[in-house]
């Protein structure tokens, strides 16, 4: 029941990012070199959100396999290798595309989540 609990959150999250991914965007003209844009905030904070949801799942029902000191790094990294697989699907749903920058977007925003939370229940046990 514990793992259901925890679990639950990130799997129905990463469904809804692939639901959204999934949906086509009417044209509308981008640059296709743009590194700061609302865009990149909306990438920043959706895989910032996955990697709090993966690192809350792994500190309270982590899987047997996984030493606890490397509950933060596989939680970035999950996040960060989803980000790449949603950039990727986006090639092939028509109206979206991929690029190098919502990716890098992701990536940071996974990284920050991942950093935030390790404050969080470091500030909490003390």
């Amino acid at each position: 029941m514990r793992y259901l609990k925890y679990w639950t959150p990130p799997i129905l999250y990463m469904a809804l990012i692939y639901a959204i991914s999934s949906m086509q965007q009417p044209p509308v003209p981008m640059p296709k070199f743009e590194w700061l844009s609302i865009d990149k905030l909306y990438h920043f904070v959706e895989y910032g959100i996955l990697s709090v949801l993966l690192t809350i799942a792994f500190l309270n029902a982590p899987p047997k396999w996984l030493p606890v000191g490397w509950i933060w790094t596989v939680a970035a990294l999950i996040s960060i290798l989803y980000g790449a697989s949603d950039e990727l699907h986006q090639m092939y749903v028509p109206g979206r595309f991929a690029t190098l920058a919502d990716f890098i977007s992701d990536a940071i925003g996974a990284i920050a989540g991942v950093v935030g939370v390790y404050f969080y229940y470091k500030k909490k046990k003390k």
